[in-house]
């Protein structure tokens, strides 16, 4: 390249980047939509309610939460996907999405390793598994015995096929050999109304769903996905500690765009969650009510999908159904 056209190059170069910046400033001038790809109710949705407040005040304008359930969350990621890369259209994407479902469907409409901008975790919350008030299984070597006795027997209820509730029912199997009938719904909500009403014998249900239902007596906790006992709920004994054999698991939750979102946007969506999480709403909210707070920068997620998918490769074992 001549020295002139390396001038003129350096040139156009240097006027780009306040022009970045700039845009980085006043991005956002208009509303932007945060999608939940699970329905209202379930700790997914109430976690990205809680971010969307949070980063309504941040952003300086409305952050609109839109449920969009179904598929273990694949439509609503297929839906992100393919929208404009203009920082107007999020996703609240977990693990399942982009671990577990490309492992238990053979085609997705979404690629999770090509389709998106990880932004920051929000997230990881540990399940409670849990059965109706008047469940004839007292606890869960009860229910795995009734279980082993006839394949399909004992029915689990989900949100579906790669959400957090279906993974934790997953390994629960396999770590102890029984097979049990899943019953998918569209959201965590429905699945534990299931259970509630007798139409299902058991669910995984979030830490932070679960303690309200646990105090009015409506659900019997048998133990928590967790290694250890939850501060919130310390007198349900882990999973360990009910069946003698690990069995963790949860949902870890964060906040993607479009692949090709200009970096800018996505640092400044990024610094505005980290906002979020460090302040008092989302301690009281989330935090404090058993998830888990995540280091919050681009990095740690990027890495840690990275980890999610080896692992889920590990338990599942299979590309597709």
């Amino acid at each position: 390249m001549k020295l002139g056209s390396r001038r003129r190059l350096a040139v156009l170069l240097g006027a780009a980047l306040p022009m970045a910046a700039a845009w980085a400033q006043a991005y956002p001038t208009q509303p932007v939509r945060l999608i939940v790809p699970f329905g209202a109710g379930g700790v997914t949705d109430t976690t990205a309610r809680v971010f969307a407040e949070g980063l309504t005040r941040e952003l300086g304008q409305p952050v609109v939460v839109e449920n969009r359930g179904g598929a273990g969350g694949s439509i609503a990621a297929s839906a992100v996907a393919k929208a404009n890369p203009d920082g107007y259209t999020l996703l609240v994407i977990t693990n399942g999405m982009y671990a577990v479902n490309p492992l238990i469907y053979k085609t997705l409409p979404y690629d999770p390793n090509k389709d998106f901008a990880y932004i920051a975790m929000l997230a990881n919350t540990p399940t409670v598994l849990a059965v109706s008030a008047d469940s004839p299984h007292k606890t869960l070597p009860d229910l795995i015995k009734a279980a082993s006795a006839q394949a399909d027997k004992i029915a689990f209820s989900t949100a579906g096929e790669g959400s957090d509730n279906y993974q934790v029912l997953e390994v629960l199997q396999q770590a102890t050999g029984v097979k049990m009938l899943h019953v998918p719904y569209k959201s965590g909500a429905e699945s534990l109304t299931a259970v509630m009403s007798g139409n299902t014998d058991v669910t995984a249900i979030s830490a932070v769903t679960a303690t309200g239902y646990i105090q009015a007596g409506q659900i019997r906790p048998y133990a928590v996905t967790s290694s250890r006992r939850l501060a919130n709920l310390p007198d349900i004994p882990t999973a360990k500690e009910a069946l003698g054999q690990d069995v963790e698991g949860g949902s870890l939750s964060g906040i993607a765009a479009p692949a090709g979102t200009p970096p800018e946007v996505v640092a400044r969506l990024n610094a505005a969650i980290g906002a979020v999480a460090g302040g008092a709403m989302a301690q009281d909210k989330i935090y404090a009510r058993g998830s888990e707070r995540m280091d919050g920068s681009q990095e740690a997620f990027t890495l840690r999908v990275a980890q999610e998918q080896k692992k889920w490769a590990g338990i599942l074992g299979r590309p597709g159904k």
